[in-house]
């Protein structure tokens, strides 16, 4: 009776009808779905298949081989171009590959699509150096054993006047930031500063004071030219000249030891696409034998990629991230992966020597 006592009554609170009413009106919370997130578009191929051109010495053909992105390589024909094709270039614009046949004194054009051979210009005593304009409309063909550069207008093929350069050449390079200095080799001859530009807006020739020069390159970001030594199979040389192209002078020289650096891969010449990482430059090593991966700018190798013997040219596969290097003694085309620096596949190519690859649209 006393706990009962003790208890208190409830108090009504008082009711505001107006409150009541607007919670009543209101709806009850939902929760909103999550919008499902959409991936972002692959971006489309850059080709379907690329199509790369190799010139196979023995055979007087150029083979031709075909891969789809990330997918193995196939040969897929042969060419009939003029005896021992040699050097090798593809046009700027993909539409054209033109290949040196050495001992027969004329070039191949040939279109990449059809795989024909369209004309064979006649040009001087064994042709060797071979590259475009930057802007694809001219094609130039350097001479071992004359002394003058032909030129020929692209489509027509129309012989153009040659470049008169007072000596026979070896190798030819052209950098699209300096679309007007044709860059040679010079080869025997007893003439010396054997490396010259040839302006061809002034026609002009400066001479840069040097000796024993192979071929001569621009970095991937050209800034610098480089020079491998000797160019003769029994003579091997670790010797490497660096040029300022402004000054066209000397800058330093170097060596790379337990090497016999050969050729790079040419914006003019070896193919529409380049590697990514222009801190990288590629160099065929005769002595190793394989695949210099330099690092120009700190002028040391990185790392070799062993091939057999004779590695010269190289190509570029950008979808499938992969090189493809001639080795000539062997008679392949090595695919290398650019990530982990391995030969993943092999074909054969007898006497293989220069390359190209080409972007090809169609199935």
């Amino acid at each position: 009776m006393v706990v009962g006592a003790c208890a208190s009554a409830p108090i009504e609170e008082p009711v505001d009808a107006d409150n009541t009413q607007a919670q009543a009106a209101e709806p009850a919370p939902t929760s909103s779905p999550m919008p499902t997130p959409v991936p972002a578009p692959s971006p489309a191929p850059l080709y379907s298949k690329l199509r790369v051109f190799v010139a196979s010495e023995s055979t007087d053909q150029v083979w031709v081989l075909d891969g789809k992105p990330g997918e193995p390589y196939a040969l897929v024909g042969k060419i009939a171009v003029g005896k021992l094709p040699h050097q090798l270039a593809v046009s700027p614009d993909g539409k054209w590959v033109a290949v040196n046949n050495r001992m027969a004194n004329t070039t191949s054009v040939i279109d990449p699509v059809s795989m024909k051979e369209v004309v064979r210009l006649t040009v001087g005593k064994q042709p060797h150096g071979i590259a475009w304009s930057p802007d694809g409309k001219t094609l130039f063909v350097g001479h071992e054993h004359d002394v003058y550069i032909a030129r020929f207008e692209a489509v027509t093929w129309k012989p153009l006047p040659p470049l008169m350069v007072g000596a026979p050449q070896h190798d030819l390079t052209i950098a699209p930031s300096r679309p007007n200095e044709l860059w040679f080799t010079l080869t025997n001859t007893s003439q010396a500063d054997v490396l010259r530009v040839y302006d061809l807006e002034t026609n002009k020739v400066t001479a840069i004071k040097v000796s024993d020069v192979h071929d001569a390159y621009f970095t991937p970001d050209e800034s610098e030219v480089w020079s491998s030594s000797s160019g003769f199979l029994g003579k091997p040389s670790d010797r490497m000249v660096i040029y300022d192209p402004s000054t066209k002078s000397v800058k330093k020289e170097i060596h790379l030891p337990g090497t016999y650096p050969f050729h790079t891969q040419k914006v003019d010449q070896d193919g529409v696409y380049f590697m990514a990482d222009r801190s990288l430059m590629v160099l065929s090593d005769h002595l190793g034998p394989g695949l210099l991966w330099v690092d120009w700018k700190e002028r040391r190798v990185v790392s070799e990629t062993k091939l057999g013997q004779q590695p010269f040219h190289t190509t570029y596969d950008p979808e499938g991230d992969r090189l493809l290097t001639t080795t000539n003694v062997d008679g392949m085309v090595n695919v290398i992966d650019v990530k982990t620096r391995a030969v993943v596949q092999k074909l054969p190519v007898p006497k293989a020597h220069g390359i190209g690859a080409v972007p090809i649209a169609g199935p």
